[in-house]
């Protein structure tokens, strides 16, 4: 849940900063963009071992046709770059097209844009998925909280990895020096 959580704060995050009416389709951050939000977003619903994958169910009925949009976006047009996908008649979108003006041979690859428009409406998706996630969070919190408090103090990792160790694992320092490492790299505040 903490992992789904974070990811929708990230992509609402991004959404948020995103400059208003400036965006060029054409350009390759746009795309990259485009790509990450996606993406990121999508990542909770894939499968993920050994812990699998959040459940459909937590979208709110409102977003479902939505977020099978996402996910199909996800699937065909960014993370497998399906060359079958058609989004209408004659546009497929993960093409490649020999041009040809008779003397110069080239090939282009087609590299798809969301519209701006489609971003807006991931916001209140993500927000409403920022909510139903930060609920589970306090119940998992709430359940956890005696055996968290009898850890005493320290750095503890959620033991996924090994069904009949404990559910909590502390850090050794090798892991601790690791986790700061990770921590600076991916804080923009923070000046390495």
């Amino acid at each position: 849940m903490e992992f789904a959580h974070y990811s929708f704060e990230v992509v609402r995050d991004a959404l948020l900063r995103m400059p208003e009416g400036k965006w060029d389709e054409g350009a390759p951050e746009h795309y990259l963009t485009i790509v990450g939000l996606i993406c990121v977003y999508a990542r909770p619903f894939t499968w993920n071992d050994p812990v699998g994958n959040l459940s459909e169910e937590i979208i709110p009925e409102e977003f479902k046709e939505l977020h099978r949009d996402i996910m199909r976006l996800r699937h065909k047009l960014f993370a497998h770059a399906d060359a079958s996908l058609t989004v209408g008649k004659d546009d497929y979108p993960n093409e490649a097209v020999i041009e040809s003006d008779g003397e110069t041979i080239a090939i282009a690859a087609s590299r798809a844009a969301v519209k701006p428009i489609f971003l807006e409406r991931m916001l209140p998706l993500v927000d409403a998925l920022i909510k139903k996630t930060g609920y589970h969070r306090s119940r998992l919190a709430k359940k956890y909280a005696k055996t968290i408090r009898n850890l005493g103090k320290g750095e503890f990792r959620l033991n996924v990895t090994d069904p009949n160790g404990p559910i909590f694992v502390r850090l050794s320092e090798a892991e601790k020096l690791v986790r700061e490492k990770k921590k600076s790299a991916f804080d923009f505040n923070t000046i390495l």
